[in-house]
């Protein structure tokens, strides 16, 4: 038969008996200002970490925010450009239209053998506004024709000219 030696199981309990208390009082070797250190450190850092989670939602509804406006503008800036397409198309249909009939008027005072006197740019009404009194067409053989043996300041004088006008040396 075997026999089993149990003395050294026995010495190896003892041994692990004597440790038991050191280890155990391993806790108790750490002072108890480093251990209320550590707590007030870790509610610091759960207070902080808390804080950093409502930071980050704040942050997350603003960048929704964000994210919607710019929808948003990008809607709004396509219906600008759209609107500003057909604003370009209005001017330049409505400059062929003022040509067309610019071109049309003058071929007709001409076949009428009329010139005009004036140039006519503006509507009647901005004119008036801006103290131009509108001019009479007059056909072309009412022209005044120049005059033979009479000076040209005769029929058109010239304003007395003051010394501050006179052309510097």
């Amino acid at each position: 038969m075997v026999r089993v030696d149990h003395r050294g199981s026995i010495r190896w309990r003892f041994f692990l008996f004597l440790l038991l208390p050191v280890f155990a009082v391993g806790c108790a070797i750490v002072p108890r200002s480093r251990l209320e250190e550590s707590q007030r450190l870790t509610r610091t850092l759960r207070a902080e970490n808390a804080r950093l989670k409502d930071q980050v939602l704040a942050l997350q509804g603003q960048n929704r925010d964000y994210a919607d406006r710019a929808v948003d503008d990008l809607r709004r800036s396509a219906s600008q450009d759209e609107a500003i397409e057909r604003l370009e198309q209005s001017v330049r249909a409505y400059q062929e239209d003022r040509d067309r009939l610019h071109e049309a008027y003058e071929q007709l005072t001409s076949s009428l053998g009329m010139r005009p006197t004036a140039t006519f740019r503006a509507p009647p009404a901005a004119r008036r506004r801006a103290g131009i009194q509108p001019r009479e067409f007059a056909p072309e053989d009412d022209r005044p024709k120049a005059v033979a043996g009479v000076d040209d300041e005769e029929t058109h004088p010239q304003p007395p000219r003051d010394e501050d006008d006179r052309p510097g040396p």
